[in-house]
């Protein structure tokens, strides 16, 4: 696959002659790649940055992210940096001020969903508590007893009964596409409120036939979901009941008809999307002092070393290889660190994104770490079958890992799952369960795997980051493999890939002028010796 092609299916081919029976991750085989100077954690000094950062020699234990810089929204978190006073100082934005930075960022954070997540779609707004919900709840039935009762009175009283003509004839319009004109010219002739006020003075309104004509309308309008929802209100006589069921299921249909709506702009939204976001994004930095600070430090922490850049051989491969390196960076991301300012759009799907790869991480080194212990128990044919029920339950039981504290409570289930999953395998071949020292040692080194610098869970962690690196790189000539001991894993791998590979090409075609200014020119960028500097012969240095 090219690296540049996001949504072609990642085809790869397993390489089981490097896996061991005993499903153990095997030797480490040279990958093929194109030349590229070694990757090293050491920067020259001009390059260095300022901040203290944490050690990189072991990873630190994750925790759930609650880095401000993580927050996509303007109006919650949006990442203003560089926004001084006139003296330089940092200073917090007024509200005015605040306003005219983000301007358009809304529209852009859409576009850019919009583009870069092909399955994207509108979804119903809900209460963001259980307070919201409760009051709402509560308005709500409140409106339909107070209908109820009004339309039960004698004489029945029908102020209730406009507002819901108003509401309803309101979403239908809604739900309309441009092209609907003749039918919208129907729908307010029909649903005329002065009319069904007239009706009302006379006693002669009838809610069924305008009902009837509604229903009608929205079995035209809906996707076919709603088709059985239609005919189940046709049955309904209760006038409350069937008036709020079509209150509900326009409510529905019109989120149908946005996400219809998006589907068929999205090549539009997606071919002019990249400049818009170019356009957007230099605003926004028109209005701050500095607004690319921590896109300059992520992109600093992988300058290559002085050594490096003298290296004529490597003078053009450099950049990309910075560059890969910090995208590869973001598959692990710490919180530690800013978000920078170009991925913030993406923030969620970062974080996503890496803690698919820590529980896919975890839930391979899971299997292996068990059949190095079970391996001598299972007959060789069915040693498949038995990884794919094992990892089928510790996926479910491995849900709610977003931290490794989380580990520790859900591990030790996690160990006792395999043990009655492997025993369950033993009793159908008419085998003895493990024993309690083989199960207790196994519950124990799954325990184990706690720990982010355990030695199978970081072997295949890294496997996982430098199968990705290796795409984005554009280094598989030959058609994808995945890495030694990996298969187990392989739907995982691919979706973490293609969410990745299409995250990292969108984000290089809006915002690759401003990464080739600071690789250039904080990274690449080697001082002309001082011009009072005098060179020193051999003689003197003798």
């Amino acid at each position: 696959m090219a690296p540049n092609s996001a949504d072609n299916h990642v085809k790869m081919q397993s390489e089981n002659k490097t896996e061991a029976a005993d499903g153990s991750l095997g030797a480490i085989p040279k990958q093929s790649k194109p030349a590229s100077p070694p990757s090293s954690p050491q920067k020259s000094e001009n390059n260095s940055s300022t901040n203290a950062t944490p050690n990189k020699s072991k990873k630190r234990r994750r925790t759930r992210s609650r880095n401000p810089s993580l927050s996509p929204s303007p109006g919650r978190g949006f990442v203003v940096p560089g926004f001084t006073s006139g003296e330089g100082q940092n200073a917090k934005m007024t509200v005015a001020e605040l306003m005219d930075a983000s301007k358009g960022i809304t529209n852009m954070a859409l576009a850019h969903e919009i583009a870069v997540d092909k399955d994207f779609q509108l979804t119903k707004l809900e209460p963001a508590n259980p307070m919201e919900t409760t009051i709402k709840e509560i308005m709500q039935r409140a409106f339909w007893d107070v209908l109820s009762e009004e339309l039960e009175s004698d004489p029945p009283v029908y102020k209730q009964a406009m507002q819901l003509f108003r509401e309803v004839k309101a979403l239908l319009i809604s739900v309309l596409l441009p092209q609907h004109g003749k039918l919208k010219e129907k729908i307010e002739e029909t649903l005329d409120l002065d009319l069904i006020q007239q009706q009302i003075d006379a006693g002669t309104l009838e809610f069924e036939k305008y009902a009837g004509y509604i229903l009608g309308v929205m079995g035209m309008l809906c996707a076919p979901v709603r088709d059985e929802k239609i005919a189940e209100l046709k049955s309904t006589s209760q006038i409350v009941p069937l008036f709020k069921g079509i209150l509900d299921t326009l409510e529905l249909m019109k989120i149908d008809m946005a996400n219809f709506t998006i589907q068929q702009a999205r090549p539009l939204i997606v071919s002019k999307s990249v400049e818009y976001e170019k356009k957007k994004f230099q605003e926004f930095l028109d209005t701050v002092d500095d607004g690319l600070i921590s896109t300059r430090e992520w992109l600093v922490r992988h300058a290559p070393t002085q050594e490096e850049i003298d290296d004529p051989k490597y003078k053009k491969l450099l950049g990309a290889r910075v560059l890969n390196e910090a995208f590869v960076e973001i598959l692990e991301w710490d919180d530690y660190y800013h978000l920078p300012e170009t991925l913030t759009m993406d923030a969620k799907r970062i974080v996503s994104l890496r803690d698919q790869v820590e529980r896919t991480s975890v839930s391979t080194a899971t299997i292996l770490v068990s059949f190095s212990l079970i391996n001598q128990f299972v007959v060789p044919q069915d040693s498949q079958k038995l990884k794919e029920k094992l990892k089928q339950n510790i996926d479910i039981l491995l849900q709610d890992f977003f931290e490794d504290s989380d580990l520790l409570k859900l591990l030790p289930n996690v160990g006792l799952q395999v043990v009655k999953d492997v025993n369950d395998y033993l009793a159908t071949k008419s085998r003895p369960a493990l024993t309690k020292e083989i199960s207790d040692a196994l519950c124990q080194q799954i325990e184990g795997l706690e720990d982010p610098n355990q030695r199978i869970r970081d072997i295949v962690q890294k496997r996982i980051i430098e199968f990705n690196k290796q795409i984005i790189s554009g280094g598989f000539k030959q058609g994808m493999q995945v890495p030694p001991g990996l298969t187990l894993c392989q739907q995982d791998l691919a979706a973490i890939a293609g969410q990745f590979v299409r995250l990292v090409n969108y984000n290089k075609q809006v915002f690759g002028e401003h990464y080739d200014q600071i690789i250039q020119n904080h990274c690449l960028y080697r001082p002309p010796p001082s011009p009072n500097t005098t060179a020193i012969s051999p003689a003197v240095k003798a």
